[in-house]
């Protein structure tokens, strides 16, 4: 199963490194795998193999331990997928298929996102294969009565509670009522659990999850496109019920978000357009009390970064877009000197 040939020439291991020269001390990036065509979620297996969801309707798997010689392995294929946007020509583009997986042990939980609203779930593997040989939980339907919601749709921003049993998830549906949501891996139940809306909190988009202590979850919410209104919040998972928020005022539609200690995390600013990639920055946070946000520049800037994840080795690992939409533009990125 490894990549057909038209993939695997594009992709490369490399050695660049893109250093900001401000001082000697500052973070580094080195560039892992190009040859990605919009890719979205990275992350670890507990073996410590990078996964990465590529538009083209597949998960591919890097075992870092065997850099610089290993090809990626096309671990999941042909999965849905969809463009998202169209101009007035008619004229589609920004396609989307799996947008993030994440493992539990050993076995793979992706969004199956390149589907309609509505009929998207999340999907579990215990090998290789295609997508139709996951285990699927359920789909979310509308939530309202508008008929403009057609359900949850665009699934993304995965992460696991400590003991394997609930995965969260961010849904991207009807744009007046924002989800974060809740499965479970033994019943493949999936189901609403937490609203922004309900609670007063106008920033949409939720774009990650991070499991946070005490029975909480920390979302990222990346917020109207080219504007600076991300959020940080902070659930109370027993209450449903926001516990501190944070406003992300200097960043533009942040996206990713890694757990670094404490109440410190790595977020990369997308800097969303409609029409183009833009350039986006990876920083740190220090999320303080009553709202406080202390923001520290990595000096890396990446075009167009979506998620990012530490990796066994203790870099970032980041995903970016590239120069453009749906071509083999995007690439992973490791970033030293953060953790």
């Amino acid at each position: 199963m490894i990549l057909k040939n038209w993939v695997a020439a594009s992709f490369a291991i490399l050695g660049l490194a893109l250093v900001n020269t401000s001082q000697a001390a500052d973070p580094t990036a080195e560039t892992i795998l190009k040859g990605l065509q919009n890719p979205s979620c990275v992350s670890f297996s507990e073996a410590g193999e990078l996964t990465v969801c590529d538009s083209r309707g597949s998960v591919m798997v890097l075992p870092l331990g065997e850099l610089p010689d290993q090809t990626p392995i096309d671990y999941v294929r042909k999965f849905d997928t969809e463009f998202w946007k169209s101009d007035d020509t008619g004229k589609k583009w920004y396609g989307v298929g799996p947008l993030s997986a994440v493992w539990i042990g050993k076995t793979l939980v992706v969004t199956d996102a390149g589907k309609l609203d509505g009929e998207e779930t999340l999907l579990m593997f215990t090998a290789p294969g295609e997508a139709s040989s996951g285990v699927a939980t359920n789909s979310v339907g509308p939530t309202t009565d508008d008929e403009a919601d057609k359900g949850e749709g665009n699934l993304t921003g995965l992460s696991v509670s400590e003991d394997g049993k609930q995965v969260f998830v961010c849904g991207q549906g009807y744009d007046g009522k924002s989800w974060v949501l809740v499965a479970d891996p033994a019943t493949k139940k999936l189901e609403p659990l937490l609203s922004a809306d309900d609670n007063g909190i106008e920033t949409n988009s939720p774009m990650q999850t991070v499991v946070g202590p005490d029975n909480t979850l920390y979302v990222l919410y990346s917020g109207k496109g080219g504007e600076a209104d991300g959020l940080i919040v902070q659930w109370d998972l027993e209450t449903k019920k926001p516990v501190a928020q944070w406003k992300l005022a200097d960043l533009i539609n942040p996206m990713g978000m890694a757990h670094i200690e404490g109440n410190k995390f790595a977020v990369v600013e997308n800097n969303w357009a409609l029409t183009s990639v833009n350039d986006g920055r990876v920083v740190t946070v220090e999320l303080g009390d009553d709202g406080e946000v202390d923001v520290t520049e990595s000096g890396i800037t990446l075009k167009g970064p979506v998620s990012c994840a530490f990796g066994p080795d203790n870099r970032l690992y980041v995903t970016q877009l590239g120069e453009n939409f749906d071509a083999a533009d995007g690439s992973v990125v490791a970033i030293k000197g953060l953790k």
